[in-house]
């Protein structure tokens, strides 16, 4: 099974642009670094997410760590993944993420609803997984910043996906390790000495 992602909507080429210029938004957020790990990429990518749509889950901390990646056991990591699919680009273009290649000195922008929602057809609320979320803030993104965040590290955990999709664990199991060799140490007894001298009795 092959898991594709595609884009569908309307470009916003230089979108970010015209808001700042119409309505004078001051771009808001700070530069962070994320660790090069598609682990890791995808809970920044999750943390964003949060950022626009309030999830209402403490249980997300974690997952949004994306600092501490390595802590996520298997478990964690699979509940990751389900929610990068639940809340892939395909559900959140032009509702809460929009294209645009113009996001000045960055590759994604953040701007407050309030301020953008007399010019986009953004509304304050979405619907995801049936569940209506409120909508605080939107996004703006070149398209490099979700292939690096979204597509190719989703694309790395494929194997993991389809064992998720037949209702296995993420994680393939190990295979059972190999005894070593068994190592049977026979003792025989010495053998007998023969006393090859010959006796001769001269009578």
């Amino acid at each position: 099974m092959e898991v594709i992602f595609r884009l569908q909507g309307t470009e916003n080429l230089g979108m970010a642009a015209l808001v700042r210029e119409r309505v004078g938004i001051k771009d808001f957020g700070t530069t962070v670094t994320v660790p090069d790990n598609p682990k890791a990429k995808l809970m920044y990518y999750l943390d964003c997410v949060a950022v626009v749509i309030d999830l209402n889950s403490p249980n997300l901390n974690r997952l949004r760590n994306y600092r501490n990646y390595y802590t996520l056991n298997e478990a964690e990591t699979d509940a990751l993944l389900a929610l990068a699919l639940l809340l892939s680009p395909d559900e959140l273009l032009n509702k809460v993420f929009f294209h645009s290649e113009d996001c000045g000195g960055s590759s994604n922008k953040f701007l407050e609803l309030s301020a953008v929602s007399n010019m986009l057809a953004v509304t304050d609320n979405i619907v995801i997984g049936g569940e209506r979320k409120r909508v605080a803030k939107i996004m703006f993104f070149r398209m490099s910043w979700m292939e690096k965040n979204y597509f190719t590290p989703i694309r790395s955990f494929q194997g993991r996906l389809e064992r998720m999709a037949r209702g296995l664990p993420g994680s393939a199991s190990s295979p059972p390790r190999a005894q070593p060799p068994q190592i049977i140490i026979y003792t025989t007894p010495p053998p007998q000495r023969h006393n090859d001298a010959s006796c001769c009795n001269i009578l």
